[in-house]
């Protein structure tokens, strides 16, 4: 009888050493997790005022210091502008549809207590009443939702220095990308970060020209049909458009709801008009302004937002899509150099 095969296993020390660095390297990146999220962005925000800072510093000839302070106070004079005449009436707006789902629940369990059985049964008393607690919490906190990142003053204040530094420099941005990488990948290193700033631009400004064509145009029909909550129910639309597939759907369904409660013909219209700016959406307006954009499957980005959004809510769900164009022009460029080997 043969004897049995010893199989000898040899682990050098530097493979030892380099699972050490590994893991050490992993825990502090989880230790700093919450700056490693400003700096992403800060390079994010970066990225989407550098076409306007060069536009000014190349043809207004105004210095670029000075034009990313003219950026900054347009962007903060148009955010003030949105918390003085939008954010009072939405968040009256959410609080009461909060509590319109809170009454039609227990109009629905007051009416018939059979009815109120099967309802409880089926789970749709339960979900009305999770759904109002969520509208009720999203009135209160959804103008908050960057203080996950910015817990403070003195983190916005960071993001906004760290932000002019990137730009306030004609090569700031790459600067910083060369301090992080060795002297011999620093040309590559800064080719990507000008592929990846262009992706990420044309990206943000399609985001934010498509998502207030889809807030305008649901404000609009919404109030002509006379649905109740017009104004809260667009901005959820419009900020649910960064969310592919899921996004529209996940807008219309509170909409209907509240034109259903109304007339059950009013929530049929309003279907109506979902399904039609939905596909303005995708034959119009995705063609003509998001073209140039990430070009990543819709189920790719779907991912990367869910993940984005596990990992750090909502600011996690709307630096999902930048991450995903940054690694999907690294894996381009991963792509090309194979091809040209090959």
């Amino acid at each position: 009888m043969a004897e049995p095969q010893k199989i000898s296993i040899h682990i050098s020390t530097s493979a030892i050493i380099k699972v050490v660095v590994t893991i050490l390297l992993l825990s502090v990146l989880y230790i700093i997790r919450d700056v490693i999220l400003i700096l992403i962005v800060c390079m994010v925000l970066a990225s989407a005022m550098d076409p306007l800072v060069e536009w000014l510093y190349r043809r207004a000839k105004f210095p670029r210091g000075l034009s990313v302070i003219m950026v900054y106070l347009v962007f903060i004079g148009i955010f003030a502008m949105i918390f003085y005449f939008l954010i009072p009436p939405i968040i009256s707006e959410f609080s009461q549809l909060a509590g319109r789902f809170e009454s039609v629940k227990d109009d629905l369990t007051a009416r018939s207590s059979g009815a109120a059985q099967v309802l409880d049964q089926l789970g749709i008393t339960k979900s009305l009443s999770q759904l109002g607690q969520s509208f009720s919490k999203f009135s209160s906190g959804v103008f908050q939702a960057a203080g996950g990142v910015f817990s403070g003053v003195v983190e916005l204040v960071e993001v906004m220095a760290i932000t002019f530094y990137l730009i306030s420099s004609e090569n700031g941005m790459k600067n910083f990308i060369k301090s992080l990488v060795p002297f011999k990948h620093q040309p590559y290193a800064v080719g990507l970060m000008d592929k990846v700033q262009k992706k990420i631009s044309y990206w943000l400004l399609g985001q934010l020209i498509l998502s207030t064509f889809i807030f305008a145009l649901t404000y609009i029909g919404l109030s002509a049909l006379g649905v109740k909550y017009a104004l809260a129910l667009a901005l959820l639309a419009g900020l649910l458009e960064i969310v592919p597939y899921l996004g529209p759907i996940l807008s219309a369904i509170p909409a209907i709801f509240v034109a259903f409660v109304q007339s059950p013909t009013l929530a049929l219209f309003v279907l109506i008009l979902y399904i039609v700016i939905q596909q303005t959406e995708n034959y119009i307006l995705v063609p003509k302004i998001m073209g140039r954009t990430v070009g990543a499957n819709p189920v790719v980005i779907l991912i990367a937002v869910l993940v984005g959004f596990k990992i750090a809510g909502i600011i996690g769900m709307l630096l999902a899509v930048p991450v995903v164009s940054a690694l999907m022009v690294f894996m381009g460029d991963l792509k090309e150099l194979r091809e040209q080997n090959g």
